[in-house]
């Protein structure tokens, strides 16, 4: 497996929580914090595919602490590792300490995308 260093392809989303995404206590539901990421893992990788991003063939998902209404959270996405099969895409979502200055990690997971097709190369 290649260890992609040389050709760091990272995204960054910002993902204001909002009333409609909480619960009663005003905490984020982590459902909704998961459909998210999910879906901003996919950014860094577009490029790969002619069609459409397949299907995550496996993940992992970690939640460390809670996100409460009105945090303002960055969702970092990061294509780690490829090889002739797989697509390994690592995500970070943080929010700032208030207090600090600092960021603090909310969550971590790891997905794996299937390399179906051909890498598309660009022309410079």
């Amino acid at each position: 497996m290649n260890t992609l260093a040389q050709n760091n392809i990272q995204t960054n989303i910002q993902f204001l929580v909002t009333k409609k995404v909480t619960n009663s206590n005003g905490f984020l539901h982590p459902h909704i914090l998961f459909d998210k990421i999910q879906i901003v893992a996919t950014y860094p990788i577009r490029e790969f595919y002619i069609h459409e991003v397949p299907a995550i063939v496996d993940y992992t998902f970690k939640m460390t602490k809670s996100a409460r209404l009105n945090d303002s959270l960055t969702i970092q996405a990061q294509l780690i590792q490829q090889d002739d099969k797989k697509l390994m895409v690592r995500i970070m979502v943080t929010k700032p300490k208030k207090k600090s200055g600092t960021e603090e990690v909310i969550c971590t997971a790891v997905f794996g995308f299937p390399l179906k097709e051909k890498p598309i190369r660009k022309v410079s």
